[in-house]
């Protein structure tokens, strides 16, 4: 069995409270901290999908891996679930520079803004970067291969450099062509320092391809375990639908994802004109808006909320906010339809949630999974950008045969699911192992 550390900016658990607070509540607390002796209320379990995935993808492998992630204010470590994290801290002005620079890759990845590099913006980026490899490292001894998870840790491959096998999963879209020059070169360049970079589409295998990386690649969709999605219970469920003021006989178009305008939930407003449903949108700010400083979903809803007054459908748009896994689940069960509007995203696995519990699916073409849609059979694809089209997908969705959600379960099951996915990621794992450790060394960690 390959041992990985994984590194993400994301942490598995999310702190509601910073150490300092923790000690004021409950008095000397050791380190590592042992996350599950907390009040559930002082931690966030249901993070970012990447974290979830890796979680997920860990436990099936009989994994209990090292994790590196970002931590402002965190412990320095943690255990969760037999999984050791090491948290990075960085000062308020490192921060800030390493928040502004990866938003701005971020951004122009989805065709939001281009980004003019700035050298001191830069700086805090590559001292983050350097600490989660400095951090890394500190696991060598106990690590054949390095998971690093998406664009935030791109410098990382290169400081471990030949030292360990490292291996890349880039999660956002990676379209060269919507990239200016300097951007183009840097993903390239840094690219270049990982042993395999895994890519989640083949939109993006292709634009690997296009932007002339010399680095060993393989495409693998992100996925989700369906045995952890469970049949909900009747009190949660109605418990829910009280809450958001919800009726049973109504129906529901859900959207799942972070306030963000990446998300185009703005989009999804203006296209629920006219249709007899509620739009109810689920999500808060992204690990970025709630603990970097980057407020990016306040601003979001606030603009949100105005566009539903003035299209005039104030009554038929529920901002339902961040909800616990056990509530989501209850939603999805509920809900008629799930909607993926994003103009540019890397995957979209609320669609794979909706596919789920065999719900028909609405997706915009610039969503990476638009790639599994078969148009009328196992969901309903609609052109990016285009609000008319997604008002007539979303009318069609929600009277549509239960063959097109049981198509869409099939599809998941094939394409998307952990079953499906794992045993491939773990071929890429060995590949790095065994194509780094030098011809006739002995296994140190490989059982």
């Amino acid at each position: 069995m390959i041992s990985i550390t994984v590194n993400t900016q994301t942490p598995p658990v999310k702190f509601n409270l910073t150490f300092q607070q923790l000690i004021e509540k409950y008095g000397e607390l050791t380190i590592p901290l042992d996350i599950e002796l907390l009040n559930p209320e002082d931690i966030q379990t249901t993070v970012g999908g990447v974290s979830r995935m890796i979680m997920q993808l860990s436990g099936h492998l009989g994994l209990s891996p090292s994790w590196v992630s970002l931590g402002p204010g965190y412990p320095s470590q943690a255990v969760y679930k037999n999984i050791r994290i090491s948290f990075i801290d960085l000062d308020p002005t490192d921060l800030a520079r390493f928040t502004r620079f990866k938003e701005g890759i971020y951004s122009e990845s989805h065709s939001l803004r281009q980004y003019r590099f700035n050298p001191k913006d830069y700086l805090g980026y590559t001292i983050y970067n350097w600490n989660s490899a400095r951090a890394l490292m500190e696991e060598f001894d106990r690590t054949d291969v390095f998971f690093v998870n998406d664009f935030q840790q791109l410098l990382v491959g290169g400081i471990i450099g030949p030292s360990a096998p490292a291996v890349l999963w880039y999660h956002i879209p990676l379209v060269p062509e919507k990239m200016s020059d300097e951007v183009r070169g840097f993903v390239r360049r840094s690219m270049d320092g990982f042993d395999i970079v895994m890519l989640s589409t083949k939109r993006d295998l292709e634009g690997l391809i296009r932007l002339g990386s010399r680095v060993k690649a393989k495409q693998t969709y992100p996925f989700i375990d369906p045995d952890y999605y469970k049949k909900s219970n009747r009190t949660t469920a109605s418990r829910v639908l009280e809450r958001l003021n919800l009726k049973n006989d109504e129906k529901k178009v859900l959207l799942v994802g972070r306030m963000d305008p990446i998300k185009s939930q703005d989009m999804a407003i203006s296209a629920i004109k006219g249709i007899d449903a509620k739009l109810v949108l689920v999500g808060d700010g992204s690990f970025t808006s709630t603990s970097l400083g980057h407020d990016k979903a306040s601003t979001w809803i606030k603009a949100l909320k105005e566009l539903a007054r003035q299209e005039g459908v104030e009554d038929r748009v529920v901002f339902a906010g961040y909800m616990p896994d056990d509530e989501l689940m209850s939603l999805y069960e509920e809900c008629d339809v799930v909607v993926l509007p994003s103009k540019v995203e890397g995957f979209g696995l609320s669609v794979c949630e909706g596919w789920r519990y065999q719900k028909p699916v609405v997706v915009s073409r610039g969503a990476g999974i638009a790639e599994l849609i078969l148009d009328g059979l196992n969901g309903f694809a609609f052109e990016s950008g285009d609000v008319m089209q997604l008002h007539e997908c979303i009318s069609k969705a929600l009277v549509a045969k239960k063959e097109v959600g049981e198509m869409g379960y099939a599809t998941m099951n094939q394409w998307c699911s952990l079953k499906s996915n794992s045993e491939s990621i773990r071929e890429v794992m060995e590949d790095a192992y065994y194509s780094y450790k030098p011809r006739g060394a002995a296994d140190t960690h490989v059982k």
